[in-house]
């Protein structure tokens, strides 16, 4: 027997009593708080559709004639009103990229796009409002709307946020269009939204649902790219507005000039999910960043300037696996080095320390006695806000030098394919590129040994892996570079002791075993983890063994056996996996590598 339909909730009528009885109050805020209670649970076919309708164009009437000049008045009601639109938008554009949309949030949602241009209008009139919550949260369900949109509609309000981020005088405004910018850019279909976490992920049972066809649940990356497209065509505007903000920086600017540094790190990233067509334009005005970065520049616009920097060299993620490196990052990595070793950038830096030498108690910091607290990177006494700002910078010039040397690499190896004329171009730019190197290496020493306690004689191939312990991605990073650059350097770097001990790979591993207490466990986590670049690092390195042993067999001495244990426990660890499939990808050339350098080990090569 059919179980009796459920009785609909209805919608109290609008008026002072909708409002919560209150005279004066024009809008309906007993209906929007009915709303949204039935939207957390993501489905509105408890309510009858005239009556959302209804609530809806009250809305959107009182706050299109709200005056101006009082932006104190509804401020509950409105902030209701926003984020009662931020969470339909956000069900509706979670459900539709599912394909399944319950049926009247899809009624209310194609009634509602004969009135999308009155919506539009109040959010932008709210973003605009000085009081900075009804902005951010009129931002919030903009962004929310904006993926929703379709052709002409999206490419219309993307260039009334551009107009604003280029030329609107108010910066709540300014700060609140980029945040909305950003949210397209990051937006991702597999992204978990809050209200999806838990047991009850979709709508109720007895909620009526509407199966969409596939390209119905697709467009939000049409309006990413629309987003991408508007940009590019203002960019060299924004950007001076941003160098602009940047050299007239204060508190109130912080906000604009924060937002906007972390769109454009967005743009640039991998993570963002966008062509290379759609971001080269974004890689120009890179160089228009460095003459602001200043002893006297807000240690904040120092952190996010670096952030973008480093997300640009993307090394071990993007760069480190070309075969022919982009124009960009090149050319920005020749900039940090010039920095680097003409213009005293470093000097320049906003972070203290103590200086090299000893720490308290007389404890050298850094030392190689083995495996303990000071593995994992003296602070020095350095404040944590400084202390992230060096690493950003130095891992930043790590990826500079380790860029220009493959790029170096690349451009000889390409010229002398093609002509019979030997090496000789590659060693003149070898050679070029190595003095310069050298010196950059050195500044980076002195800069890091002045603002933290390491020992004066650690090599940076120590001390590099000390400083990064505490992060993982940097410091896996960290050590491809120094591989790269010692690999990239070739025979030339044996004829320079100093620069063949600054970043020789062999004493980085040996260090990074002590720091992780050898236990192969964790080379096996960071091996399964999408986290870091570990497995590319592990591969160099271990067909740098192979083709090495005897340097490396050396190199560890005494230590050989601990190591190779290490190495052997590792493999058996990542056989057992295979065997039982567990391994998440093919680790096969991996375990080659490690089952050649056990028998070089047994066969008493060494």
């Amino acid at each position: 027997m059919a179980e009796p339909q459920h009785k609909r909730a209805k919608l109290p009528p609008s008026g002072e009593g909708g409002a919560g009885g209150r005279p004066g109050r024009l809008l309906p805020r007993r209906d929007l708080e009915i709303i949204h209670t039935r939207l957390t649970h993501k489905c509105l076919c408890s309510l009858q559709l005239p009556d959302i309708l209804h609530t809806l164009a009250v809305c959107n009437e009182c706050l299109a004639n709200r005056p101006a000049a009082r932006p104190g008045l509804l401020r509950e009601e409105t902030l209701l009103y926003t984020g009662m639109l931020t969470l339909f938008f956000e069900v509706s554009l979670r459900q539709q990229s599912r394909g399944v949309l319950c049926a009247r949030i899809s009624q209310v949602a194609a009634a509602g796009a004969d009135n999308e241009a009155a919506v539009l209008d109040v959010l932008f009139t709210l973003l605009a409002s000085p009081d900075a919550y009804v902005s951010y949260s009129s931002a919030r369900a903009l962004s929310a709307l904006l993926l929703m949109l379709r052709g002409r509609a999206g490419e219309v309000v993307l260039e009334r946020l551009v107009e604003n981020l280029a030329a609107s005088p108010r910066l709540v405004e300014v700060g609140h269009s980029v945040e909305v910018v950003r949210r397209v850019i990051e937006w991702k279909d597999a992204d978990e939204h809050p209200l999806e976490v838990g047991e009850e992920g979709g709508p109720p049972p007895d909620c009526s649902l509407v199966r969409l066809a596939p390209a119905e649940a697709q467009g939000a990356n049409e309006v990413k790219h629309l987003a991408t497209r508007t940009l590019e065509r203002r960019w060299f505007a924004l950007v001076g507005r941003l160098t602009q903000l940047v050299n007239e920086f204060s508190a109130e600017r912080e906000h604009v000039v924060v937002s906007f540094l972390a769109l454009w790190e967005s743009l640039i990233s991998v993570k963002a999910n966008l062509s290379v067509t759609d971001t080269k334009e974004f890689y120009s005005g890179l160089e228009r960043l460095m003459p602001p970065l200043t002893r006297h520049t807000a240690a904040v616009v120092w952190r996010k300037v670096l952030d973008l920097y480093n997300e640009v060299l993307c090394y071990g993620s993007t760069l480190a696996l070309q075969d022919v490196l982009a124009e960009e990052p090149c050319n920005l990595a020749h900039l940090l080095i010039r920095a680097v070793k003409d213009r005293r950038f470093l000097e320049c830096v906003p972070c203290g320390g103590v200086g090299s030498g000893t720490g308290s108690g007389g404890e050298v910091a850094g030392s190689m006695a083995g495996p303990g607290p000071s593995s994992q990177g003296p602070s020095g006494g350095m404040d944590p806000g400084d202390r992230t700002v060096l690493h950003k910078v130095v891992l930043v010039v790590l990826k500079a030098i380790a860029v220009t040397v493959k790029e170096t690499r690349c451009d000889s190896s390409s010229e002398n394919s093609s002509r019979s004329g030997g090496s000789g171009s590659e060693d003149v730019d070898m050679a070029i590129i190595e003095r310069s190197l050298r010196e950059v290496v050195r500044k980076v020493d002195d800069f890091v040994k002045a603002k933290l306690p390491f020992h004066p004689e650690a090599p940076m191939a120590e001390w590099m892996v000390r400083l990064f312990a505490d992060q993982d991605d940097w410091l896996v990073e960290s050590m491809v570079c120094g591989l790269d650059i010692f690999t990239g350097l070739g025979l030339r770097i044996r004829q320079q002791p100093e620069l063949h001990a600054c970043v020789n790979p062999h004493t980085t591993f040996l260090v990074f075993l002590e720091t992780v207490y050898l236990e192969h466990d964790v080379l096996l986590d960071l091996l399964v983890s999408n986290e870091t670049c570990f497995l590319l690092y592990l591969l160099r390195y271990l067909k740098f063994i192979r083709r090495s042993w005897h340097e490396f067999a050396s190199h560890c001495g005494r230590r050989l056996e601990e190591v190779m244990t290490v190495l052997i426990r590792l493999r058996f660890a990542i056989d057992r996996l295979v065997s039982k499939n567990l391994f998440p990808y093919n680790i096969t050339p991996v375990l080659k590598l490690l089952q050649k350098c056990e028998e070089l080990y047994e066969g008493g090569e060494h």
